[in-house]
């Protein structure tokens, strides 16, 4: 491959990050968004749709990085690194719990009953999360961490954030069972 080949294809794989930063950061502000919203009862539609163009856009953006990345350096060496298969697990689990959430809201599961979209918020939220540090985690790559390792660091931060949620879950109702008792 020719120089000037080479150095427009490292061009585009630039743009394609860059894109994929900016969709990550457009999704990410309208996540937390909607995760604050699932306390407080304040659906946005408009919220719902930047998250599912924020979803698309990372799919494609990222998909991009791969294929770039690939022809940049050759299969074996970029598909030869456990971050990008942890990266892939973490957005394996997203898409699953960004299913069982499209499904839960279609459905309008009972308020009463909150502990699955509960649980797959949490979960969406630690993919978010962990996304993002696979996204900077660069020094990282090519072995010098383990997939084992990166799988570990992925399993902390998701029991982190469903016993936030649901530890956040349970304050809330005691304080409206709280506030019932005083009006009583």
């Amino acid at each position: 491959m020719g120089s000037l080949m080479i150095l427009v294809i490292k061009f585009l794989w630039v743009i394609a990050i860059f894109w994929h930063t900016l969709a990550f950061a457009a999704g990410g502000m309208n996540v937390v968004g909607a995760y604050r919203a699932l306390f407080s009862g304040a659906h946005d539609p408009a919220r719902t749709r930047a998250i599912r163009s924020a979803e698309w856009q990372l799919w494609a953006s990222g998909l991009i990085i791969i294929g770039l990345g690939i022809v940049l350096t050759g299969w074996h060496s970029y598909l030869d690194n456990p971050k990008l298969w942890s990266k892939i697990v973490v957005v394996s689990v997203w898409l699953a719990s960004t299913i069982v959430l499209r499904n839960t809201a279609r459905h309008r599961w009972p308020i009463a009953d909150r502990r699955g979209i509960l649980l797959a918020c949490s979960v969406s939220g630690a993919c978010w999360i962990y996304g993002a540090f696979l996204g900077v985690a660069k020094p990282l790559a090519n072995s010098v961490m383990p997939f084992w390792g990166f799988m570990a660091g992925f399993l902390g931060v998701l029991t982190v954030c469903i016993a936030v949620t649901f530890r956040h879950e349970q304050r809330l109702s005691l304080k409206a069972n709280s506030n019932e008792e005083d009006s009583t």
